[in-house]
């Protein structure tokens, strides 16, 4: 009894076998889970998010929208991604390390730092002891590894008693430089989607709109959305996502919504720092996507051109979303003289029930509603036919 009272009162030897137990199972644990969590998803991901779960779907590197979420952050200087390589890789390989206890304290500070930024740097309102308490816990767990070590059940510890912890140090180091080199050869081109929650608690209603486009991927997102007063708003839209309020006639940019605001909530009555930056990426993107809007009419033009001179009529009618929600809808068109089977003509809009797009084709021209963005090289995606246009369908509204 007396022991038993002495053991639940009294503390551990790191010489007790106790405790070299439990601290091989909490290096384990906090070693594997951020290499196959974190680490893993990111030195192998996938291209094509909506692609197979293979190798023909995997890239060895960095995704390209980490290495942005490192360079929003601040890590600018020698370049976010070098700072988003070392990160994935310490995740990675640092994890592997703390697992089978080598080089543990190097490994452990790298990613205590990373969390202490995750945890009160990247997040905006954090708190001391509760908030993000997942990535808190892994910031103290990293920062008790740094202070323990190897621990006696370790490899390095093994290393030790055959002498030969020299050679293998430089070996590890080694290994880990030429993980970080290689890995910069390849990098995602994915598309990253944002969740976040638009919110009004005054009472009066506001008009929002809601934009994205890349002229790299050509992906194309945008809707307005009439936000009551004390009502909120969620979306998952492509990052960066442009969110504007119309006063007046003229639409006043609230804030720019990225990849890292995941899960975020955003007011429309709070005044959200705009960098310069910010707004010139802004003026940027909306020109581009004018200047895409502008060569779609010249293309519309030049199809309704065309059929004038094979003498086909051209027929006006109007298409609208399936859901009550605004959703994202690939639209894909075979115009009657195209020989090419599968050709990327079409559309990309935001649609729901209640809001409709009017488009005019030829007579003879097959419409699709695609589940994927057709105009992807090797994009594997399914196609359903909506309509096949003809001289009766003037006028008429298809539910895609």
């Amino acid at each position: 009894m007396k022991k038993l009272i002495a053991f639940l009162t009294g503390s551990i030897s790191e010489e007790s076998v106790i405790f070299n137990s439990i601290y091989l199972l909490f290096r384990l644990h906090i070693g594997l889970s951020i290499a196959d969590g974190a680490g893993l998803a990111k030195v192998f991901h996938k291209i094509n998010e909506k692609g197979p779960d293979d190798w023909s779907n995997l890239a060895f590197g960095v995704p390209d929208w980490f290495v942005k979420q490192v360079g929003d952050i601040g890590f600018t200087f020698i370049s976010p991604t070098f700072w988003a390589y070392l990160a994935v890789y310490g995740e990675f390989i640092g994890g592997l390390l703390i697992a089978l206890g080598l080089l543990t304290r190097l490994s452990a500070f790298q990613l205590a730092f990373q969390f202490f930024i995750v945890s009160y740097v990247w997040y905006k309102d954090p708190f001391p002891i509760a908030g993000m308490y997942y990535q808190q816990l892994f910031f103290f767990a990293y920062l008790m590894a740094f202070a323990v070590g190897d621990g006696k059940y370790s490899l390095a510890a093994l290393f030790k008693r055959f002498r030969s912890l020299k050679i293998a140090k430089p070996a590890i180091v080694t290994t880990v430089l030429w993980f970080v080199v290689l890995g910069g050869q390849a990098q995602s081109t994915e598309t990253v989607r944002v969740s976040f929650t638009v919110t009004n608690p005054s009472l009066r209603g506001k008009m929002l709109d809601f934009r994205h486009y890349n002229k790299n991927t050509r992906v194309r997102a945008a809707y307005g959305y009439s936000l009551n007063g004390m009502a909120s708003h969620a979306t998952h839209l492509p990052a960066p996502v442009r969110v504007y309020e119309e006063k007046n006639g003229k639409k006043v940019l609230l804030f720019v919504v990225r990849a890292q605001d995941d899960g975020k909530s955003f007011s429309v009555n709070k005044d959200y720092d705009i960098s310069r930056e910010d707004y010139l990426e802004a003026a940027r993107q909306e020109l581009d996507e004018e200047t895409a809007r502008l060569a779609e009419a010249n293309r519309d033009k030049t199809i309704e051109q065309t059929a004038k001179e094979k003498g086909l009529k051209m027929v006006t009618f109007r298409v609208k979303g399936a859901s009550f929600l605004p959703t994202k809808t690939y639209v894909r068109v075979q115009l009657p003289w195209d020989a090419n089977p599968k050709t990327n003509t079409g559309f990309t809009t935001s649609l729901s029930r209640f809001g409709e797009k009017k488009v005019s084709y030829p007579v003879g021209t097959k419409v699709y509603v695609c589940d994927g963005p057709y105009w992807e090289k090797d994009s594997k995606y399914t196609e359903k036919l909506v309509v096949t246009v003809d001289e009766e369908k003037e006028n008429y509204t298809y539910a895609l």
